[in-house]
């Protein structure tokens, strides 16, 4: 076998071994980007509902529902994900997330306060179905 065979027999192995090895990387690179795409679809996805009992004193008409997602912000403010015209809500008034398997209310430091079942809240709290969550004179429950 000559010289020039064999360093062709190792370039083609060389890049045998490239190609393989990349294939492997865009292999992994696809698989971490579908169980991301998982994720964040189920994620996004409606976990529950706020129905409205009072809204600023007032019981509404119709039925009113606020979707729950994994994280939602309360507040007056633009920027929350359920915003409310409450003029006793602070700006950043409330948030309620999902961790581990459980929901979970906390009190952003609003001046007035938030209320769980007619008890202020002062820590992080666990809320579920049927709970009612007080934001000024709107009055939230919690069906999941």
């Amino acid at each position: 076998m000559s010289f020039a065979v064999l360093l062709l027999i190792l370039r083609l192995v060389g890049a045998a071994m490239l190609l393989a090895f990349l294939g492997t990387i865009a292999w992994l690179i696809y698989q971490d980007m579908r169980v991301t795409a998982q994720s964040i679809s189920q994620q996004s996805r409606q976990q529950g509902v706020l129905r409205v009992l009072t809204l600023n004193g007032v019981v509404p008409t119709d039925e009113l529902y606020f979707p729950l997602m994994p994280v939602t912000t309360l507040g007056r403010a633009s920027t929350n994900t359920i915003v409310l015209e409450d003029t006793y809500a602070s700006g950043e008034h409330a948030l309620i997330t999902r961790r581990d398997g459980q929901w979970w209310v906390e009190d952003l430091g609003s001046r007035n306060g938030t209320h769980l079942n007619e008890v202020p809240l002062t820590e992080t709290a666990v809320i579920t179905t049927g709970d009612i969550i007080a934001i000024g004179e709107t009055r939230l429950k919690i069906e999941l």
